[in-house]
């Protein structure tokens, strides 16, 4: 039984070429863990004509590379097609993976073979580990469903293959080996493609994780590698908001009163902190705003300008909707079709209008006047920006029904829809959970291991549930943020401890997850 296997490189990020892994580089450990899956007799790197590779720093070892100037999913699939030819079964992984197991490829490949499998794939484990399996009248299958244009012309993404078998799945014969213990809630990504999950997947080898044997012991045992870099930039552009909502604790905190200085983000100030956000983490998701309403900021375009002009970083606009002119948010929708590709794979700006209710008499009592002004911006932003445009309700105790209505109705209309849990902020609102959605076992904060809000007069909280500014971790503006960030650290390995104190023991947000 002879295999053929396939790396795609046709996208790789400079990560990917880092020796940060015992002195060799994901690519390189990627392409010699390849040539060690069972039964391989050649190994296949696709590769963009922008990105060359030098044939010096790469490992010796039967394999060709296949470059293209522009790689689509159509070209991909009928690469895979033609070259699955003569073999047996191919494997197929992205190159930045340098954890992909050979114990694990074989365990999948057996089960394919056993049962005389299609397509084959791991589940359970962190993405990065393992390869998909598929036969060679699978690849010509896939390569043949591309009938769309516009899906044919698609960039590769890592889900390419399967996402053409969704199509018509239940026409293929798909076998699965799944992890003895199930990993995905970590939501671990052990690849170079960025600067964060670099340093994960070198910190994680590091501690010795080689395998997918040693992956649950590693991350379980040593929770504290995983706080990598912030992912998630919270930052507030404006003190007034034009309205006094039940569900936010912002205009009766006393925020707004301990903000010194002008009521409004300097566009200076706020692209000075973008240079550093996009130096320390390498890639984000930048939210306006992070309390009051950004509608009202007089230089609101050119803030966002500041962003969408840097591929690394997209822009995440939460609103109520009020103060928003026609004719700017079609300029809006137009920056952001110019908008260059986001090196994070998001789109480069997308909205989210809070309306919390369907009927104005609700809206009127959770969040006061402006309910036609806000439905209507929601819909034009949903037919402006119709994958990148979202409302919001928040569900509360004793409103089940009205946001049933509101689900029902807005999506009815095509338009995404977000139902939020209702957040006390540690008890600082009164409790109004419609139910418990916590896990079983409290986990570790996903925000302090992700996120770093920023407020208007650049003091960092150690999260936003910190609304009276307990603990400060310093200001953004003053100071570089990787020294913030490590100043966060003692908290989150608190939690990794199962210690919560303040705040935290108190919370029910650690469980909430943005990007």
């Amino acid at each position: 039984m002879n295999a053929l296997a396939v790396l795609y490189g046709g996208s790789l990020s400079e990560a990917a070429l880092e020796k940060v892994f015992s002195g060799k580089s994901a690519l390189e450990l990627a392409l010699e863990r390849t040539a060690s899956f069972p039964a391989v007799e050649k190994t296949l790197l696709l590769t963009g004509e922008d990105r060359p590779l030098a044939s010096a720093a790469l490992p010796p070892g039967p394999y060709e590379i296949i470059s293209r100037s522009n790689w689509t999913k159509k070209a991909l699939l009928d690469t895979l097609a033609s070259a699955s030819t003569g073999f047996d079964l191919t494997y197929y992984a992205w190159a930045d993976c340098p954890l992909l197991d050979p114990l694990l490829a074989g365990a999948i490949r057996r089960r394919h073979l056993r049962f005389a499998a299609e397509y084959s794939y791991a589940d359970g484990w962190p993405y990065g580990l393992a390869p998909e399996v598929f036969s060679p009248r699978t690849a010509r299958i896939l390569a043949q469903m591309l009938t769309k244009a516009e899906d044919a012309e698609e960039p590769v993404e890592r889900d390419a293959v399967f996402s053409v078998i969704q199509e018509d799945i239940n026409s293929f014969d798909i076998e699965t080996e799944i992890s003895p213990v199930d990993l995905r809630h970590h939501r671990l990504t052990l690849c170079a493609d960025s600067k964060r999950n670099l340093l994960l997947t070198a910190r994680l080898f590091s501690a010795g994780l080689n395998s997918a044997a040693s992956a649950e012991e590693i991350i379980a045992g040593r929770p504290e590698l995983l706080r990598t870099l912030p992912n998630f930039y919270p930052i507030q552009a404006a003190g007034p908001c034009p309205q006094t909502c039940a569900f936010c604790p912002y205009p009766r905190s006393g925020l707004r009163d301990r903000t010194e200085g002008p009521q409004f983000l300097d566009p200076g100030d706020f692209a000075a902190l973008l240079d550093k956000i996009e130096a320390f983490s390498g890639d984000a998701v930048v939210d306006l705003s992070l309390w009051g309403e950004l509608s009202l900021h007089p230089r609101r375009e050119e803030l966002i300008r500041l962003v969408l002009d840097r591929p690394a970083l997209s822009l995440v606009i939460e609103t109520s909707g009020l103060g928003w002119k026609t004719g700017e948010l079609e300029a809006l929708a137009i920056l952001a079709r110019q908008a260059a590709p986001r090196k994070n794979r998001q789109a480069p700006l997308s909205w989210i209008v809070s309306l919390d209710a369907m009927h104005p008499e609700r809206y009127r009592e959770v969040r006061g006047s402006g309910y036609p002004e806000a439905v209507a911006c929601a819909r034009q932003l949903a037919a402006l920006f119709p994958r990148d445009a979202y409302v919001q309700a928040v569900r509360v105790k004793g409103a089940e029904d009205d946001i049933e209505i509101f689900y029902r109705a807005w999506q009815g209309a095509g338009v995404q829809v977000i139902i939020q849990k209702y957040d006390s902020f540690c008890g600082y609102l009164p409790a109004l959970q419609a139910s418990d959605l916590s896990p079983v076992r409290r986990n570790p904060c996903w925000h302090l291991m992700r996120d770093m809000p920023v407020l208007l007069d650049g003091r960092v909280p150690c999260c936003r549930e910190d609304i009276a500014g307990e603990r400060i971790l310093g200001n953004a503006l003053k100071e570089d943020l990787e020294v913030l960030w490590a100043r966060g650290e003692a908290l989150y390995r608190e939690q990794t401890r199962s210690e919560y104190a303040g705040l935290c023991a108190g919370c029910d947000e650690y469980y909430t997850y943005n990007f």
